[in-house]
């Protein structure tokens, strides 16, 4: 039976991601690296697992470990990090356990890893010495070394990981190599002659580089309600509806827009817009509510997050909603970003039954889909 070590590397800057280290960005259930850990446990065969990391990272991992109780499991261990990919595999490969028989080594910025591809590349160290994950490429590509030249892309493969290596050839290549290789093949190429093997690789297990790499959705609801009073009309979704009521708030009562507000602060773990907007703040007396959901989108965007979906149904007795839903519709899409097929507003009515069926208040309820930017 394999036993396999797994080298996950997990040392680089992450410059071209910005301020952030995208090792530790939210993703999944935890972050990107420790996404990029998980699915090995599921292995019995895998009996050791080694995260190469500079060790100023160390105490951020060690506390997203803990949260999601990975310090549980003693398979996981750790290993400075190098200047290089190829140092820092080295620096790991001191760490290899005895009895180990097979490596895995693992990009730790390659968070959607699936135990398929994994489970395909340990079968494939069943019968060669080296697995590689390979992927088609969809764009056409050129060569630039020397001007701009289009070649045939069905004749190039895009490198994923893990790859997988036969202890015996990787721990060959890698304490003779004195250079920094492009990748981990290239180095075990440089002294392995075998067959290598190819599996088929995974399109969405990709390498995070740049912020855009990740999406993260989010998903929040908002409620809410205002009596009715006489008065000579209302507002709603931005749209002044004339009619014999009027809405009593302190705002100009926009119902439908503040379940939205409140959806979205929701999503993003934010108070609420009773919070945001205080009752006692004489800055928002019979304000504009469509100027309050532009300070809360400021909100959502400085926060890394936008607007992807939002549905509000609205229950009023009167007045009757249905001529006004497409302008609704149209200065709600404008306010948030999207498209107006990405605004649903469904009206309905009480059936006469409590206080909104009688007519006396108009009450929303909306559901917002965010997704990072």
């Amino acid at each position: 039976m394999k036993s396999v070590n797994v080298i996950i590397a997990a040392a680089g800057e992450s410059q071209r991601y910005g301020k952030e280290n995208k090792l530790f960005a939210r993703c999944g259930k935890g972050c990107v690296l420790t996404e990029a850990i998980t699915p090995f446990l599921a292995y019995d065969e895998v009996t050791k697992i080694i995260v190469a990391t500079h060790n100023s990272y160390f105490d951020e991992l060690a506390s997203w470990m803990s949260i999601l109780h990975l310090d549980e499991d003693h398979r996981i261990t750790f290993a400075i990090g190098g200047n290089s990919r190829t140092e820092t595999v080295k620096n790991a490969m001191r760490s290899l356990t005895d009895g180990c028989t097979h490596v895995l080594v693992h990009d730790g910025a390659r968070p959607f890893v699936s135990g398929e591809l994994i489970g395909r590349i340990l079968s494939s160290l069943d019968t060669h010495k080296v697995a590689v994950p390979l992927v088609n490429l969809v764009d056409n590509i050129a060569l630039v070394t020397d001007g701009v030249k289009s070649v045939d892309r069905n004749h190039y493969r895009g490198i994923q990981t893990p790859m997988g290596f036969d202890r015996a050839v990787f721990e060959t290549a890698y304490s003779k190599t004195t250079t920094s290789a492009l990748d981990d093949l290239a180095t075990i190429q440089g002294f392995y002659q075998g067959e290598i093997a190819h599996v088929e690789g995974d399109k969405n297990n990709r390498k995070i580089t740049h912020k855009g790499d990740i999406v993260m959705n989010r998903v929040g609801s908002g409620y809410d309600i205002h009596r009715l009073e006489k008065g000579d009309g209302i507002t709603l979704f931005g749209v002044k509806i004339p009619c014999p009521y009027s809405l009593v708030a302190h705002s100009d009562g926009d119902v439908p827009i503040h379940a939205i507000m409140d959806a979205i602060l929701s999503a993003l773990g934010e108070k609420d817009i009773g919070h945001h907007f205080p009752v006692d703040d004489t800055r928002y007396d019979d304000v504009d509510s469509m100027l309050l959901l532009d300070i809360v989108m400021d909100i959502c965007h400085k926060k890394g997050y936008k607007v992807e979906n939002v549905t509000t149904t609205v229950i009023a007795e009167n007045p009757k909603l249905a001529p006004y839903i497409n302008e609704m519709r149209a200065r709600t899409c404008a306010r948030l970003g999207v498209p107006v097929e990405c605004v649903g507003i469904a009206a309905t009515t009480n059936e006469q039954v409590g206080e909104i069926g009688d007519g006396k208040a108009i009450a929303a309820y909306a559901t917002v889909l965010l997704s990072s930017l």
